[in-house]
């Protein structure tokens, strides 16, 4: 029989969005009042004011408030003022693993930074969605509880058997039967307007343990249906009290099967109760036997942790997606602004995989200066990760400041990536550019994955071809103009794609730089092989070879490379053959577009509008590396102005079985989503799809009839890089370079959004979900108007298999984070091979390599074993190691590994996350 609620802890707080209905600085406005006020008039000893779980408020007040740095340092580091552990509070289910971590590290050191302790909860208080993740990350960073709301409490929430009694005498006891687990798996995301769904609270449990897939495991605390909002404004007379704590205990008893309750007293953006303890001191008059502490949320953690010990507590597994019936759930906003998600994975994905495991490889795992740069970079991209930011439940003002940051963030990744490349290509940029008769071009190649490859090099080239002279006079010494050259790279049989002219510069840090018209190409390379993120520089204009394994052959209406083979009908039906296989699919890819009346949060999908057959179908390019049929249609709603165009271009590399698809459009229509449809044929199939760090396996969810009427179910899901389906004999998956949403159709087809145009922020007259669900606003730029762009590939497999979900990282891989080379003009050394780093083990799967942040000398190397048995791994890197240990995520080291020579070795654990730091 559970223990009757005893104990009600409440923390004082304010939750902030840093951005949403007014932009980052008119809240921080408010944000700095509201410190202000807790600084003149500090919470008691043993009392705390909870910043929401986030550090980057106390980087915001200080940066307008520098002066009163020492004042909120000492109530931070006596738990008087909580922040962390998180930078920001973001999003759950759009970032990708390392940002996540990323985001718990930066948020753990900039509270240490003011002398404070990181709060030892996972607080997410408002995340659309949880991801399966969340336990591992809370063992990883020392965290024994996370409190959550939105993704939990539909069907998948732990419920108490229907026999349970709650009966409140007039001492207001709590008595409850004993509890009855069930665990129903699966879920969604809500928002703060809605009001409760009846009674859906009663039956279920406040506190579970939520386990990982690694055998982490977590206490979660789930608010009630009000959320993080329950307990503000409490009232300061007897009787009004009175009345609040019984409704406050018709809610929270039932479901405190520890006996200890959470009461969160504030709101969005509300600064501190003026009369909290004259209120509080009522509440616990009326609450009377029940204990009430004002409490700090560590206390409060404690607390629920030390009661845990002894209840018998029902516990999930799995993401948390599903809040259907207990609070709105809001999955919509994986479609809103669709440009701006695929934006943000793209520079996420730069920084881990093409920037910071070049700069772990540089000497000392770079110095200082470099460290704090890639810490700059990452924190810039981080702004954009709240929740309202980049789920796109914002005002447009918030989104433009979402393009600026994610802008930013790419310029530095982009500096630091090229630097950390000439460090280890060995170029002195100070010599190149006092030596330039000295000149001898070179072609960069890097392989950003830490295994050796062979195959299809992106490549960069650009030659000069007149000197631009700047400065007083330099209007009659500008260079004679030369000849554009014949395009080779020694070794490499080439194919180009495009060319075209441009001012390029070389610079140097004590000089001004050197300023040149060059011809630039576009081209594409074979190589045979290339080592695990190794730097390695060959001739431009050496001799090449002309052999390339399974070429493409292109024709007007055909690409084949004796793999696979591609045909386009003149109605543009495409019909894609694996003749390995022995399957072929007819109609693989299509669009599909509808009106959607919805707003940021809910779509609301009405009328299907036609599309027409391509009006052009044309090939361009040829092959013998590349073979791309363009298929050009109209896609605009009738008679709603100029019309606009959708360009989908079917690729086919050499050697390869994947249907490469570039995507490239401009949307000319208000209020529709338009998608694309791949067909697998694949029928009644099971989805796989990646998610942070581990894949996970989705089912549609099934809300109840009671549940529904609240909120209409989503049927799209998160997309991360790839998502899969399988039958018993066969499979596919599809690679996305970085849109958010894909829905699995029962026949088999993945469709992922492309656009979805919104004007409204919130509306309340929408049948998928009466009421506002955020403060109503136009926001005409979520019509996203203009320029899209996206990349797919479509490969086929066999059944499901270890064997097979290694060949669809490898897949993953291949498609996102390429062979690639770019011209280093000002080159002066000959032809080098850097060092590189290689991952070793069946199935395991790379996920980071960067600088460590213990000390200068250390990087941190993170792997993942997606497997369900254990398996002996290694990492070699190219020179020697001296010492190796375990860690957790946040970097704290345990057990020492063995280490032979350049050698790593461990074992992972099945499900694991495995982070070695190496000296």
């Amino acid at each position: 029989m559970p223990p009757p609620l005893r104990d009600l802890y409440v923390v004082s707080h304010t939750h902030w969005d840093r951005e949403w209905y007014h932009t980052a600085e008119r809240f921080r406005q408010r944000l700095v009042r509201l410190v202000d006020e807790l600084l003149d008039a500090p919470p008691s000893e043993g009392e705390s004011f909870l910043l929401d779980g986030q550090a980057i408020v106390l980087e915001d007040y200080l940066a307008v408030r520098p002066e009163r740095a020492a004042e909120l340092s000492a109530l931070v580091r006596d738990g008087r003022v909580e922040a962390g552990p998180w930078y920001v509070l973001a999003d759950g289910l759009i970032p990708g693993g390392e940002a996540l971590v990323r985001n718990l590290l930066i948020g753990r050191d900039l509270v240490r930074g003011v002398r404070g302790v990181p709060l030892p909860v996972l607080y997410c208080p408002d995340a659309f969605g949880h991801p399966a993740i969340l336990p591992d990350l809370a063992a990883g960073f020392g965290c024994e509880l996370i409190v959550l709301w939105r993704g939990f409490g539909g069907a998948n929430a732990v419920v108490l058997s229907e026999a349970n009694a709650v009966v409140l005498s007039e001492a207001n006891p709590v008595v409850l039967s004993e509890a009855k687990d069930l665990l129903v798996p699966n879920a969604v995301v809500p928002s703060p307007a809605m009001p409760p769904c009846a009674p859906a609270h009663r039956g279920s449990a406040d506190v579970v343990r939520w386990r990982g897939a690694a055998g982490n495991s977590a206490l979660v605390y789930h608010l009630p249906p009000d959320g993080y909002e329950f307990g503000s404004n409490l009232p300061a007379g007897a009787t009004e009290a009175a009345e609040r704590w019984r409704r406050v205990a018709d809610v929270l008893a039932p479901r405190a099967v520890t006996g200890v309750a959470i009461l969160l007293n504030g709101a969005d953006h509300h600064a501190r109760q003026r009369d909290l303890p004259a209120a509080l001191s009522e509440l616990s008059t009326a609450a009377a036997p029940v204990r009430v502490h004002a409490s700090s949320l560590a206390r409060a953690a404690r607390a629920i942790a030390d009661a845990s010990a002894s209840a018998s507590l029902g516990e999930i597994t799995g993401e948390l997606r599903d809040s259907y019936g207990y609070t709105w759930t809001l999955q919509g906003t994986l479609g809103t602004r669709a440009a701006q998600k695929r934006s943000n994975a793209r520079v996420e994905r730069l920084l881990v995989r093409d920037v910071e495991p070049w700069i772990a490889l540089s000497p000392e795992g770079g110095d200082g200066a470099i460290r704090a740069l890639l810490n700059a970079a990452w924190r810039t991209l981080l702004q954009a990760h709240p929740h309202d930011t980049l789920c796109g439940t914002s005002i447009d003002a918030v989104a433009d400041a979402f393009d600026a940051r994610i802008a930013s963030a790419e310029e530095q990744a982009r500096g630091l990536r090229d630097d950390a490349l000439l460090g280890l290509a060995g170029h002195d940029r100070e010599r190149a550019r006092s030596n330039s008769a000295t000149w001898q071009p070179v072609v960069v190649l890097r392989n950003p994955a830490a295994r050796a490859r062979a195959g299809v090099v992106e490549l960069g080239l650009t030659a000069k071809l007149a000197d631009i002279a700047v400065g007083p006079g330099s209007g009659v010494r500008q260079g004679a103009r030369g000849r554009a050259p014949a395009w080779r790279v020694s070794g490499m049989p080439l194919q180009v794609l495009s060319r075209r002219e441009r001012v390029a510069l070389t610079e140097s840090p004590r000089a001004y730089p050197d300023a040149d018209l060059v011809a630039e190409a576009q081209a594409l390379g074979w190589i045979d092989s290339i080592g695990g993120y190794v730097v390695e520089t060959r001739l431009q204009g050496g001799r090449t070879r002309t052999a390339i394994p399974n070429p493409v052959v292109a024709t007007a209406t055909t690409l084949d490379n004796g793999r696979v083979r591609v045909e386009v009908s003149a109605q543009g039906v495409v019909t894609f053959d694996d003749r390995a296989l022995g399957r072929c699919i007819t109609n693989v890819l299509s669009l599909e577009d509808l009106t959607d009346v919805g707003d940021s949060y809910t779509p609301a999908a009405r009328a299907r509008l036609p599309i027409a057959p391509p009006r052009r179908i044309r090939l361009v390019h040829r092959g013998p590396l590349r073979g791309e049929i363009v298929l050009d249609y109209q896609v605009s709603a009738p008679g709603k102005g100029r019309p606009g165009f959708c360009r989908v271009s079917i690729q086919l590399h050499a050697d390869s079985r994947a249907l490469r698809v570039a995507v490239r459009g401009d949307n000319r229509t208000h209020d529709h989503r338009l998608r694309l449809r791949f067909a697998t044929g694949l029928a009644d199939s099971t989805t796989i799809a990646d998610a942070a760090f581990l894949p996970v396996a989705r089912v549609a969810l099934t809300p109840s009839a009671r549940a529904e009427a609240n909120e209409h179910v989503v049927a799209t899901a998160p997309l991360h890089r790839w998502v899969a389906r399988f039958g018993a004999h066969a499979g596919a998956a599809l690679v996305s370079d970085g849109l958010a949403e894909y829905e699995s159709a029962p026949d088999g087809a993945i469709l992922v959004t492309l656009v979805r145009a919104v004007g409204e922020l919130s509306r309340a007259d929408l049948p998928e979900r009466p009421g506002h669900a955020g403060w109503p606003a136009s926001i005409p730029g979520a019509q996203s108007i203009g320029p899209y762009s996206a990349l797919f590939a479509l490969r086929l497999f066999g059944p499901d298999s270890p064997g097979v979900r290694d060949e669809i990282e490898q897949f993953a891989e291949d498609t996102l984070v390429p062979i690639v080379g770019e011209t280093l003009r000002s080159n002066v050394r000959d032809p080098v091979r850097s060092e590189g780093l290689e991952l070793h083990g069946e199935g395991l799967v790379f996920s980071a390599a960067m600088p460590a942040r213990r000390a200068q000398g250390w990087i941190t190397l993170r792997c993942v074993n997606p497997r369900a048995s254990s398996v002996e791994g290694s990492w070699q890197l190219g020179r020697g190691v001296a010492e190796a240990v375990r860690a957790r995520l946040d970097e704290t080291p345990g057990e020492t590994l063995g280490v032979v020579g350049n050698v790593v070795h461990f074992c992972a654990a099945p499900r694991e996350i495995v982070t070695i730091l190496v000296r």
